[in-house]
């Protein structure tokens, strides 16, 4: 493992040993020690756009029973199942910041190749009524993407598989702010980029955009049911 995600993860577990049982000396063993995750996440996400260019992605994630179990115990000090100021605070600093050092968990690509960002912000811990964490956050870019231009395609993973990030079912990924353009996502498994020993293929979403067809009623153009006569 990378020591980058290591420190991360690290930090991720810190608090959490007695769900996450493995520790830095599990990191250290043969591979057959990661034969399935230990942290399983549902993600979504959702392109935020600004003048049609990409600027920054908004990301869910809802983590699992057992790991939000030890995440309440440690971080809801007045047992009132939210996490609110310093408490919200407490875990970003101690369960979250340390991702950055393997971009969140988040992979976006231009033409297959990794985008850099520039920083997350907007980072908000909760507890939904089914007793599980949920973070809230926005990933910004340092410079905008033109999804005309270039191919654009975002995975969530783990490359090491320690956590499982999968997204969810409903509404895996969203788009606000695309004025002028009608955008859709065409979810694959992502073959190039295999991870955990090349045993795993993650689940890549590829954003595919297009300009609006013009507005008939500012255009003078025909409306839905109108006739063409076609000499």
């Amino acid at each position: 493992m990378s020591t980058h995600l290591s420190i991360a993860l690290a930090t991720l577990r810190k608090r959490t040993a007695m769900i996450l049982v493995a520790g830095m000396t599990l990191l250290a063993t043969a591979p057959s020690a990661f034969a399935h995750p230990h942290v399983w996440i549902d993600a979504n996400a959702e392109f935020v756009f600004e003048n049609d260019k990409i600027t920054a992605i908004r990301v869910r994630w809802l983590f699992d029973d057992l790991f939000s179990m030890t995440m309440i115990d440690e971080f809801d000090k007045n047992h009132d199942t939210r996490f609110f100021d310093e408490e919200n605070t407490a875990v970003h600093d101690n369960a979250f910041a340390a991702l950055s050092e393997f971009s969140w968990l988040t992979h976006l690509r231009k033409d297959e190749e990794l985008v850099s960002f520039a920083g997350a912000t907007d980072f908000v811990a909760d507890i939904t009524d089914d007793r599980r964490v949920s973070y809230d956050f926005k990933l910004m870019l340092e410079t905008p993407l033109d999804p005309i231009k270039d191919a654009i395609s975002l995975s969530v993973y783990d490359a090491e598989y320690y956590i499982d990030v999968a997204y969810t079912q409903v509404d895996p990924v969203l788009f606000a702010g695309a004025k002028n353009l009608s955008c859709h996502f065409e979810m694959s498994e992502d073959e190039k980029n295999r991870i955990y020993f090349d045993l795993v293929a993650p689940i890549r979403a590829d954003v595919v955009c297009a300009a609006k067809v013009a507005d008939s009623s500012s255009s003078g153009g025909l409306a839905p049911g109108d006739f063409v006569l076609v000499e």
